[in-house]
C-alpha cells in the first residue's frame, strides 16, 4: 500500500486559521468528509473519545459543520492521494483525496491549561509569554496505519502552534511571544505503542490526570456528561478520583 499513495497533512479552514473570513465554497464537502472520518473513528476506538458513536452518529449537518468552523480549535487532517508520474497534471485541492487521519488543536489561556497541583504538574507561564496548546482525538484509519500518520499529524500540531506563535493584534501584544507548550494527555497508560511515538517526538510526561480531567480536556464536555451518566457509582468515584492519565508535554525551542 505505500507504493501506491503519498501522504500530506493539512489544515482545514476555520475561524481560527483565517478570522473574519467565510466558509469556502466547498466547505459542505470538507464537512462531509471530515463527518465520516470521526465516525470512523469513534467506530474502531471507542475507548479513546470523550463521545460515542451513538452520539455523533445522530448529529445534522449543522451540528457537523459547527465541529470545524469554529474559534476555539482547529482540525488537522491526514490525506493519501495516489502517486502520479505526471509532473505537468493541474494541482487539485487536497481535501478531494481520501482522509486517512485526523487530529484537533485548541488554544488555551493559562487558567484553562493548568491542572490541579496534586497532578505533580509544573505552572505554565503566563499568556503573554507563551501559547499553550492541546492536542485531542488524533486518530489513523486501520487500512493506512503503519505508514507514519500520526507522526505526521504530531509534526503538523507542533508546526501550526508555532506558527501562530506570533503577536494577535487583538490581544494588543507587538511581539512574538517567547515559546509554545503542546501537549496532550494518555487516557490509557497501557497504550505503550502511542506512549513511545510520543517520546519519540519530543514529548515528556510531566503529570497525572483523572480520567474526567483527560476526557474533558479531550472533547466535547457535553457529549463528556452524557458519557459519565452511563457509568457506575463506582467507576465515576474512580474516575474522578485515581490519577491514571498521562499528562505529555511538548516546549517548542523557541523558548530562551
Amino acid at each position: 500500500m505505500a507504493d501506491q499513495f503519498t501522504y500530506s497533512t493539512h489544515v482545514l479552514p476555520s475561524p481560527q486559521t483565517s478570522p473574519g473570513s467565510c466558509p469556502p465554497p466547498d466547505f459542505a464537502v470538507l464537512v462531509q468528509k471530515y463527518a465520516a472520518a470521526r465516525l470512523e473513528a469513534l467506530l474502531t476506538s471507542p475507548n479513546a473519545f470523550a463521545s460515542t458513536h451513538a452520539i455523533e452518529s445522530e448529529f445534522t449537518a449543522a451540528q457537523w459543520r459547527s465541529q470545524i468552523w469554529r474559534e476555539d480549535a482547529v482540525i488537522l487532517v491526514c490525506v493519501a492521494g495516489p502517486k502520479s508520474l505526471d509532473t505537468e497534471a493541474p494541482e487539485a485541492s487536497p481535501f478531494t483525496d481520501e482522509w486517512v487521519g485526523t487530529a484537533t488543536l485548541c488554544p488555551l489561556p493559562a487558567s484553562e491549561y493548568g491542572l490541579a497541583p496534586e497532578s505533580g504538574r509544573p505552572t505554565a507561564g503566563n499568556d503573554e509569554d507563551e501559547t499553550k496548546w492541546h492536542m485531542m482525538a488524533m486518530f489513523a484509519s486501520e487500512a493506512h496505519r503503519g505508514r507514519g500518520i500520526s507522526r505526521m499529524l504530531i509534526q503538523a500540531g507542533k508546526d501550526y502552534a508555532v506558527e501562530r506563535n506570533q503577536a494577535d493584534p487583538r490581544s494588543g501584544l507587538i511581539m512574538p511571544r517567547r515559546g509554545v507548550r503542546l501537549r496532550v494527555m494518555m487516557i490509557h497508560p497501557q497504550n505503550t505503542v502511542i506512549l513511545a511515538l510520543y517520546s519519540k517526538t519530543g514529548f515528556v510526561d510531566v503529570g497525572r490526570a483523572t480520567r474526567q480531567e483527560a476526557y474533558r480536556s479531550n472533547g466535547n464536555i457535553s457529549a463528556w456528561d452524557l458519557k459519565f451518566d452511563t457509568l457506575t457509582e463506582e467507576e465515576k468515584v474512580f474516575w474522578t478520583t485515581a490519577r491514571m492519565a498521562i499528562v505529555l508535554e511538548w516546549l517548542s525551542e523557541t523558548r530562551s
